[in-house]
């Protein structure tokens, strides 16, 4: 038995649909947001994962950096 490998979308953005991309073979179109901690998630309907890449990540990363300091320095004050 032959088992098909999910497919594997690199995204920008942390909000994403999945609708399975076959138009009437598809899924319903559902909504889905990839966690800051994560970095990907998977289609709960057809296993497909998306991938968030490093620009987003690398700018998440800068603002989380950015609001901890912010939040030392006025503690620090």
């Amino acid at each position: 038995m032959v088992t098909n490998i999910p497919e594997t979308k690199f995204v920008t953005t942390h909000r994403i649909s999945c609708d399975g991309g076959e138009g009437a073979l598809g899924h319903p179109r559902i909504w889905l947001r990839i966690p800051e901690h994560q970095g990907w998630i998977e289609c709960p309907y057809c296993d497909c994962r998306f991938i968030l890449t490093a620009t987003e990540n690398v700018q998440i990363t800068m603002r989380k950096k950015s609001t901890e300091e912010s939040r030392k320095s006025t503690t620090e004050k």
